[in-house]
């Protein structure tokens, strides 16, 4: 059992050709149980997502600049959150835009009483096992949601916000 990350990218649809948005789902999984695997699987099948969009993948990697949104999903296990490597993960999903979406395990068992730290700083949602609240996270950047595997509400993480401000610009 360890982290596992899915990422939902679509790809940006051009005036030139009017195709389709493309998507692909890419399941990042480190030392988690074929049985896991699976699940997100189906999780990402029931959300709406092909499965021959859904590939599985060791990193998250860079993002694919011809992605108008990509999302990251991690589960939120007990392994997961105990993984050295998991802040540098979901730093890493950041960069080029991406958004890290916490899942919560399907078995309530196997879920530490909260998440980690790391999740709290980098995490845009963290949500249930659930397909339709993993379809509105997904389609909506504005919808942000934190919940406890119960569903109940967790409270909005502090965000650490840099300001864009020239401070020799300002009037004296």
């Amino acid at each position: 059992m360890g982290a596992v990350f899915l990422s939902v990218r679509k790809s940006r649809t051009t005036l030139r050709t009017m195709e389709a948005p493309m998507r692909r789902v890419k399941i990042l999984s480190q030392a988690l149980s074929a049985d896991e695997i699976e699940k997100l699987k189906a999780l990402a099948a029931k959300a709406g997502f092909q499965p021959k969009e859904i590939e599985v993948s060791a990193l998250v990697g860079e993002p694919d600049p011809g992605c108008d949104d990509e999302i990251v999903l991690v589960l939120t296990s007990s392994s997961v959150c105990a993984d050295p490597n998991l802040e540098a993960e979901l730093a890493a999903a950041q960069r080029g835009g991406r958004r890290a979406v916490c899942v919560w395990p399907e078995d309530a068992d196997d879920a530490p009483a909260e998440p980690s730290e790391a999740m709290k700083k980098y995490a845009y949602s963290i949500i249930r096992f659930d397909a339709e609240r993993l379809r509105v996270v997904a389609a909506d950047d504005d919808e942000l949601c934190f919940e406890a595997p119960t569903g109940e509400p967790l409270p909005t993480p502090e965000t650490e916000r840099n300001l864009c401000v020239d401070e020799k610009a300002k009037p004296a």
